[in-house]
């Protein structure tokens, strides 16, 4: 079962004005070589870490759960090392620790009241499920059928 990321009207919104302010910024900065330099350096840093992390979709294999990343390898999470699985709400309040609260979706570290501690991959804070490693980890994935993903995962 595979399910794309949904990415919320916020998210697009935050990617293609932070993405415009880049290149007015390049533009801005084209007399000034030392300043374009530095700026084109962050610009693509940010750019390229936030494509590296960004959630594109949740796929349920036979052996397990993986997050397909834009730029990166699959996460997975094998069936043996997940506790409990189901359907969370990311709170907007939530305290981000390390990672991006919508310009390529949301993903890092984050810090929920009725979750807790956990590394996030999801585009729209409401198609989300929670899963609970063995381990104490935990781990926020968006899908566009997040009760159907739950219970798919439960099953196996």
């Amino acid at each position: 079962m595979k399910q794309k990321v949904i990415f919320s009207i916020y998210s697009k919104i935050i990617t293609a004005a932070v993405l415009v302010l880049f290149v007015i910024g390049i533009i801005s900065l084209w007399g000034n070589m030392e300043k374009l330099v530095f700026f084109i350096i962050i610009a693509a840093s940010t750019t390229l870490v936030s494509m590296y992390y960004c959630p594109v979709s949740v796929e349920a294999t036979e052996s397990g759960v993986k997050i397909n990343r834009l730029l990166s390898r699959p996460k997975f999470f094998s069936y043996a090392d997940i506790q409990t699985v189901e359907t969370c709400y990311p709170s907007a309040g939530g305290l981000r620790l390390c990672g991006c609260g919508g310009f390529f979706g949301y993903w890092g570290y984050f810090h929920d009241s009725m979750i807790g501690t956990f590394f996030g991959y999801y585009g729209s804070r409401d198609q989300c499920i929670v899963l609970k490693l063995k381990s104490g980890k935990q781990y926020v994935l968006g899908c566009s059928n997040a009760p159907a993903m739950v219970k798919y995962i439960a099953s196996r």
